[in-house]
């Protein structure tokens, strides 16, 4: 079909964006999700590039892909993360698909921006993989079951003894507790959706060199992706030693379900384990069910939560580069075993 791909005008062009995303999604989004994504970002406006159908000059598609600013080794760079891919029934196309996926990756050719990154369901990655993306990972998810009281009194009618099972699987699910203990020598609170502060800035300048390639954590961007996102109200609980901020877990409880979105913490054992069973023992106070957590599988904190009782489940996608050839940063782009990332490194 014949086509045309344009760059989008990001502050005329949203109400563009917003029809062409609800009407190829089962789950429709409000413009102020777009308003907050594409132009409050502290790093920058999005960008984005629209398809239009060259015999009705109607949008038929669009991509978009959000600033990033990563640090890599010593020094920081701009990078993009790539963002919605919406393309209609009629023109989904592998050609239409490519040349408009291929977008970014010639502004990264062009110099424009030096790298980015992707995370694309599995009808996605043939898109990205045509167009000369590497896969570097997969976010895998991983939960943990603190009660199961739902799920026995599903399955078990009498009442009395729905409770007698409940109350000995609790137990149970305890156990992976009793192989971790919390020192009281730190101090443990919950802050709730308090904005951000100078304290990260420095809790993440005194992380970041602890690995290859981290994605800024400052409160601003922390701010805007947290605390004035309009999709979800995050908490977080923080740890303290001799007053100094040393940890953080940032997350949000939906239903029954606490949803992980990010952590970050110094890298002491002792410290990280205080903070994350502390939050553990929280969240079955709450009386939440299950805790959900996605990671990159190269991140170190993978192994901490499974040593805490997380199982990987059967959910995952993947992850794609791309960096400008023979960049200095292209080797490091990309090899998955350099990077920090999280579900909070993801589009939103």
């Amino acid at each position: 079909m014949p086509v045309n791909i344009v760059e989008a005008d990001i502050k005329r062009d949203l109400d563009i964006f917003l029809e062409l995303l609800n009407r190829n999604r089962r789950n429709d989004v409000g413009r102020n999700r777009f308003e907050w994504l594409y132009l409050n970002n502290p790093h920058g406006y999005a960008k984005a590039w629209i398809v239009y159908d060259e015999n009705t000059q109607e949008p038929v598609a669009f991509t978009s892909v959000l600033p990033r600013l990563v640090k890599v080794d010593d020094y920081e760079i701009s990078c993009w993360n790539c963002c919605d891919f919406s393309v209609d029934q009629k023109y989904r196309t592998l050609g239409v698909a490519v040349k408009l996926r291929r977008k970014a990756k010639e502004c990264v050719d062009n110099g424009d921006i030096s790298s980015l990154y992707a995370h694309p369901n599995d009808r996605m990655k043939v898109i990205h993989e045509r167009v000369g993306h590497t896969p570097i990972g997969e976010m895998n998810r991983y939960a943990r079951v603190l009660r199961s009281d739902h799920h026995v009194h599903q399955r078990v009618k009498n009442r009395v003894i729905a409770n007698i099972v409940s109350a000995s699987v609790n137990f149970i699910l305890k156990i992976p507790d009793a192989f971790f203990s919390v020192d009281n020598h730190y101090v443990v609170q919950m802050v709730g959706d308090k904005k951000f502060d100078d304290e990260y800035d420095k809790l993440f300048e005194d992380i970041a060199g602890c690995y290859k390639i981290i994605g800024d954590r400052r409160s601003a961007y922390l701010n805007w992706r947290y605390i004035e996102n309009p999709l979800y109200k995050c908490d977080r609980m923080i740890i303290r030693d001799n007053h100094k901020l040393v940890g953080y877990i940032i997350y949000y409880i939906e239903g029954s379900t606490a949803v992980f979105k990010d952590i970050l913490c110094v890298q002491d054992e002792n410290i990280l384990k205080t903070l994350l069973f502390s939050w553990i023992k929280y969240l079955r106070k709450k009386s939440v069910h299950t805790i959900s957590a996605i990671f990159m599988n190269t991140n170190p904190m993978v192994a901490v939560f499974q040593k805490a009782g997380f199982k990987i489940r059967s959910e995952k996608s993947s992850v794609y580069a791309y960096a400008r050839k023979k960049d200095e940063v292209e080797p490091l782009w990309l090899n998955g075993e350099n990077w920090y990332m999280t579900v909070g490194d993801r589009d939103v």
